[in-house]
């Protein structure tokens, strides 16, 4: 970490900026209502209402963002751009806020609004397969083993220059890159987007970087300027291609994924800049984790999943734990629907929409192979394969 970069973070930290851009997405996501819920878990009995939610989407039948099971059923679900959506768009591996009451304890929940958003929309450049990484945009992205691809990719290996995708995840400052969750085709998309943090704030000329991407944005409305400041997270659109070196956009506004109101709070994410093992910050929120209890040691670019309070426009955390990407938890998925689609020859089916292939060793649960059609309902656990653009199913037990 650079020490201007270092010396910015502790300014931030002291002057609580971050919060001062940080938007209300309780309201945008339907509110924090809901009710409470109680339950008990290793550290007693916890009742929690307002609570708000941020992570990839790892399971469905409840919906499952960081590691909390919500029932979904009567949520309102939208995109990034207050779009209603439905339940059915919800995909593994995208990054949601979800908010509602929720015991973090007990790990369960009720939603009364999700809202799903991803970091870039734009057509693939160099494609390095070896390396699992490719750009967007002039943006580097990086995969990693449970990163989701859409059934039609069949991994990194299928993407070629020019494939216009959409890309969830989280931008990464260990490496400039972005750590994708999920990875879409948009062949017809007309218009490109890139969110992160700003860097190199010229506001002379009008321009700044994003992920090593060269910003104009002399062309954005006055009205629809945000205020910019250096970490500050954005999102730039345009319908233009970046030229040159450098990207004229026409669209910029302030991309927070989560208002730090003063409610409960549980986030996954890679820590984006730090301060010191408790002084961070992660996907534009200010963490202060100097009373938390920490499982592992904070680092630049470590994925963290943090329990705390908004105060002031800063998380106070009180629980940190540090993923550790490389273990098999890591990578697991939990999907809980009826079978659909199923084809007995290839043993594939779909559960919610997503491909599942059962085709190798499962462990049977109240029921055996023979026992799979459509119409069952399972509760299934498995891992991503790209190259066979499913879930691999691992475990499947049979609910009646």
């Amino acid at each position: 970490m650079s020490s201007n970069l270092h010396r910015a973070l502790l300014r931030k930290l002291s002057g609580g900026l971050a919060g001062i851009v940080l938007a209300c997405i309780l309201a945008a996501c339907g509110g924090g209502g809901g009710g409470e819920v109680a339950g008990v878990g290793t550290g007693g009995t916890s009742t929690v209402s307002s609570t708000v939610g941020v992570g990839p989407i790892s399971g469905f039948g409840s919906v499952i963002i960081s590691g909390v099971r919500y029932d979904d059923s009567a949520a309102t679900v939208s995109d990034e751009d207050g779009n209603a959506r439905t339940r059915a768009d919800l995909r593994l591996g995208m990054v949601s806020v979800v908010n509602g009451s929720a015991d973090f304890v007990a790990g369960t929940g009720v939603a009364t609004g999700i809202r799903y958003g991803s970091e870039i929309v734009g057509p693939v450049g160099g494609v390095d397969v070896a390396a699992g990484r490719f750009t967007v945009l002039g943006a580097t992205v990086r995969i990693k083993a449970s990163t989701v691809f859409d059934d039609r990719l069949a991994g990194i290996g299928a993407l070629r220059a020019g494939d216009r995708v959409e890309v969830y995840g989280f931008f990464n400052a260990a490496d400039g890159a972005y750590t994708a969750t999920r990875i879409e085709p948009v062949a017809f998309a007309s218009r490109f987007k890139l969110r992160g943090p700003v860097e190199a704030l010229d506001t002379a000329n009008r321009r700044f970087t994003v992920a090593g991407v060269r910003l104009d944005y002399s062309s954005v409305p006055a009205a629809g300027m945000p205020a910019l400041a250096n970490g500050q997270i954005v999102r730039a659109s345009s319908a233009r291609l970046p030229s040159g070196g450098l990207w004229g956009v026409d669209s910029l506004g302030a991309a927070p994924r989560v208002a730090l109101a003063d409610v409960e709070i549980k986030i996954e994410g890679d820590i984006s800049m730090l301060a010191s093992p408790t002084s961070f910050v992660v996907d534009g929120v200010t963490v202060d984790a100097s009373a938390a209890r920490i499982s592992g040691t904070p680092a630049l670019g470590r994925r963290v999943e943090m329990e705390g309070r908004g105060r002031a426009g800063i998380l106070v955390a009180t629980e940190i734990e540090l993923a550790d990407e490389d273990t098999p938890d890591a990578e697991e998925f939990e999907i809980t629907a009826l079978i659909t689609d199923f084809d007995a020859d290839t043993q594939r089916f779909r559960l919610r929409g997503q491909l599942i292939d059962a085709s190798g060793p499962v462990s049977f649960e109240s029921g055996s192979r023979s026992s799979l059609a459509n119409e069952r309902r399972v509760e299934l656990k498995g891992y991503f394969d790209a190259q066979a653009g499913a879930v691999i199913a691992t475990k499947i037990h049979f609910e009646y």
